[in-house]
Formats: C-alpha cells, structure tokens, sequence
C-alpha cells in the first residue's frame, strides 16, 4: 500500500522520483480534500525543517529546473501536459498549463506558464497571488519575484487577485506598458497582434503607465493604450464584463465580426475563413452566458447578422447568408 504522506516528504525536500512524483499527483487529483491533506502534511514538514521557507523555495525551484530547463533561453513546447507544483510558502500551482523554465544569457532562471489555444487555466504565485489566464497567453517572472518587487510579464489576457503587500509593489508588464498595483482585481488584455493594450478595475487602484505617461484606474474604470498613436484613453467597458471569459461567459459590445473572430478563434482553437467580407466591419452587441458550445455561438450569431457559418474539422467558414 502507497503511504502518500512519505511521497510528500520526499517531494518536498525534493528526492522524490519522476515516478514517485506521478504517483503523487494522480492521487492529489481523485479527491479535493487530498490536497488539502497534503497543505496539511506540508506545514508538518515545514515545522520540523532548519531551513527557511526561503531555502525551500530555492530547493523546490531547483527541482523543477532540473526537470523543465531549456538551453538558450527561448521557450520551446516540450509536450503537452498538466502539471501541479505544491502552494507551499512560495510554490507555483499550474492547472491544466505548460510550465517551463529557461535560463537566459545572464543565467536567472525563468519561470513561465502558459494557456494553449482553447485552454484557461488558475495560476498561483509564489506571494499568494491568483492569476486567470485566457486562451493563448502566458505568464513570465524570473527568479528575484517576490524578493524586493514582484515583477511578471504578461502576453495575451490575464485576470490579477493581488496578495497585498505595500512593501513589494506589484507590476504587470506588458512589453512598453505596466500595469502597477499594490493588491487589487483587475484583468489585463495584451495579445500582440492587437493594436491595443487594455486594463479594468475590478476592485482596487492601479496604475496604467508607460515611459512618458500615466493613468490612474479605480474599481469601475477601465482604459486602453493605443500601441500605435501611443497614447491612454478612458474606455466605457464594464470591468465585470472585461472578466466574464473567467465564467466562461461572452459579453461584448460595439464589437466587429472581423474583431470577434479573433476571439473565437483563440476560445474554440478553430481558424475562421471568410467567403464574404460584406459584414467584417459591422458593429454589434453579443452576449452568451451558459458556457455555449461553438456551434450555438455561431447561431447565436446568425441571428445578429446575415451571414451563415459552418464548421469543418478545426476550421469555420463564414458565407454571405441568402434569403
């Protein structure tokens, strides 16, 4: 019989096997009260450790470079998998993510997790910090996170429960803009093929700032950053709205078909064709709010404007609709 709590020791202290360790996560996963079972058997070792929770920080990070390191620096797919880190003093937990580790030119490790197309997963930081990340995006921080800053860079579309700590300032970066909190709610939109950067205050204050200007958002506000006239502008968008994909609800208003496709295509993982551009640029509201299938989005969306889609494998074709 697999005495688990002896499995957990030895991940903790980091001598455990990859089969071991395979053996552990499977069994965290039958059960929500396993994991709360392991918290528990963490806080026993950690009481009767020498070290500092510091230290088995720094072991437990060592562990998964050792696993996940990529030479060079660049962050290349290894496979797709599902891993779990345990949320001790300082871990990272991944849910349904890649996480790797890259060790750049001046030798800091990298620490990065990722939603592939048609995924969302549930990051927590090593400070206690929530992170939701949308379809498409990732998430990166180096080894100094946590230290005297907790600095993270974000690619794509991420909702932010700070852990409050006024002596750490918290900044999400996203390429040559931050956004900058001490402990908040706010969702962050910086997918690199769009023009603009967006943030929205659930709850809180942040600060929305580049190397030449700042806006300061409060619970309720939202703004964008036009990446290419390179300036901030106040948006009417509705933070509880800005965070409906978290829900797996759409909520989107003044939106263009060409605007939505793209959205679609990064939920659904399909690549959408256009036989018609009759209605690309035409401004609507949608709103679904029942974790919809494919399939019942686009006939919602039949509905709104005059075109017929279809799906074939991982692709959808839009055609002009005929009466």
């Amino acid at each position: 019989m697999i005495n688990y709590n002896d499995l957990a020791k030895k991940y903790f202290s980091g001598r455990i096997n990859a089969d071991e360790e395979n053996e552990l996560y499977a069994w965290v996963r039958e059960d929500e009260s396993h994991l709360d079972q392991l918290h528990a058997w963490e806080d026993e070792w950690k009481g009767s450790e020498e070290n500092s929770q510091d230290v088995s920080w720094e072991r437990m990070l060592g562990r998964i470079a050792a696993r996940e390191v990529l030479e060079g620096g660049d962050f290349r797919t290894t496979k797709k998998t599902v891993r779990w880190w345990p949320y001790a003093a300082a871990a990272v937990m991944a849910l349904g993510i890649l996480l790797r580790v890259a060790l750049p030119h001046d030798n800091r490790q990298i620490y990065a997790m990722e939603a592939p197309v048609g995924e969302k997963c549930r990051v927590f930081l090593p400070d206690s910090t929530v992170v939701w990340l949308n379809s498409d995006s990732r998430l990166s921080f180096d080894e100094s996170f946590n230290h005297k800053v907790r600095n993270v860079k974000l690619v794509g579309e991420g909702y932010f429960e700070v852990a409050h700590n006024e002596n750490k300032p918290f900044s999400v970066i996203c390429g040559d803009v931050s956004v900058l909190v001490r402990g908040t709610k706010f969702n962050v939109s910086a997918y690199p093929e769009e023009r603009f950067v967006s943030a929205s205050v659930v709850e809180g204050h942040v600060s929305f700032i580049n190397e030449d200007a700042h806006l300061e958002l409060y619970k309720g506000q939202s703004a964008q950053y036009d990446l290419l006239a390179g300036a901030f502008s106040r948006s009417l968008e509705n933070p509880e709205d800005a965070v409906a994909w978290t829900q797996s609800r759409f909520k989107y208003d003044d939106i263009t078909l060409r605007e939505l496709s793209v959205k679609l295509s990064r939920t659904y993982a399909v690549r959408f064709h256009f036989n018609t551009t009759e209605h690309l640029d035409q401004r609507f509201n949608i709103s679904l709010r029942n974790n919809e299938t494919l399939p019942e989005v686009l006939q919602a969306l039949e509905f709104i404007i005059p075109v017929k889609a279809r799906i074939e494998g991982d692709n959808v074709y839009i055609d002009k609709k005929h009466n």
